[in-house]
């Protein structure tokens, strides 16, 4: 028989001592038994602090990825069907925490305490549970990156847009879940500083040249959204005299017909450049894209800017 240790009796210095041996991991899981096991962590523990957490959910079970300052990561999975455990995954090990009582919510929220995290760095939403997932995402200030799988449901996927909408900086969608184009409008225009689209050609909300120059967005991306070399022509053609989006920095369109580029660069005073070349486009924190491309194009704003257009 075993007399468990009071710990919690401890002097502060001694448990300063005490934590200095403890693993991240364990440090983690001290810290959801309860709340002043999670103030004392929080408080005596400095050498834990996040690089990044990741979120995905894939139907009913939320996985938090979370990497640290230190190089070390480690893995939450919760599972509403399974609320007595939660599985974590460290380098090398496989374990499982019994839960205390605690919420799901509860228990990121201690891990966001913990761990001296402000945001996430991306949600990914694939599939849609059968539990109130959203109640978990109040104890989030910010994410830099959501995902919208096709597997969400239209329900699903309008509510995590009425509620992450505001504290998100780029969207990418696997397919759009508007059926008419106020709401559609609602998110092209918001205030998003990135904004990826795949497998969606936008028929359902009637997307034209218009919304393309409407746009608000720092970075666009429209991978199979059908755009004409001439609507491109006369979208470039706005951004030169900036009556269209001024903020855009990125475009990025896969178009369906050849390349013909009297008419794409017609009337842009462009200027063409062969040489093969690799140049880092940096427009926000957001997003990094490293390129490697011929046939370069050159047009300069009125306001002295100058754009690169690939063909």
């Amino acid at each position: 028989m075993t007399t468990p240790f009071p710990l919690l009796r401890l002097p502060r210095l001694a448990l300063i001592s005490v934590f200095t041996q403890m693993e991240v991991i364990e440090i983690i899981a001290f810290s959801v038994l309860s709340k002043r096991t999670c103030n004392l962590s929080k408080i005596l523990c400095k050498k834990i602090s996040s690089r990044y957490i990741d979120m995905v959910i894939v139907n009913n079970c939320l996985r938090m990825r979370i990497a640290l300052t230190n190089g070390s990561f480690f893995a939450l999975y919760f599972n509403p069907d399974n609320s007595k455990t939660v599985e974590v995954f460290y380098p090398y090990k496989k374990i499982q925490w019994e839960n205390v009582g605690l919420s799901t919510k509860q228990c990121i929220e201690r891990v966001f305490d913990v761990t001296k995290c402000s945001s996430l760095r991306e949600v990914i939403l694939n599939g849609t549970p059968n539990y109130n997932l959203f109640s978990v995402f109040n104890v989030v200030p910010q994410i830099s990156n959501l995902h919208i799988s096709h597997n969400c449901t239209k329900a699903f996927a309008s509510k995590a847009l009425q509620i992450l909408l505001p504290v998100t900086s780029s969207i990418t969608f696997s397919k759009f879940f508007f059926s008419n184009r106020r709401e559609f409008q609602r998110v092209w225009m918001g205030n998003i500083d990135c904004l990826c689209i795949h497998y969606d050609d936008l028929s359902s909300v009637n997307f034209n040249i218009d919304d393309l120059l409407a746009s608000n967005a720092v970075k666009l991306e429209l991978s199979d959204v059908p755009m004409s070399l001439r609507d491109l022509n006369r979208f470039f053609s706005c951004w030169l005299n900036k009556t269209s989006n001024r903020s855009l920095k990125h475009l990025s369109v896969k178009s369906l017909e050849d390349i013909n580029e009297d008419v794409l660069l017609n009337g842009l005073d462009a200027t063409r450049s062969t040489a093969k070349r690799t140049r880092e486009f940096r427009s926000t924190s957001t997003f990094t894209q490293l390129t490697t491309f011929t046939g370069v194009f050159k047009v300069r704003r009125i306001d002295g800017k100058m754009a690169v257009t690939l063909s």
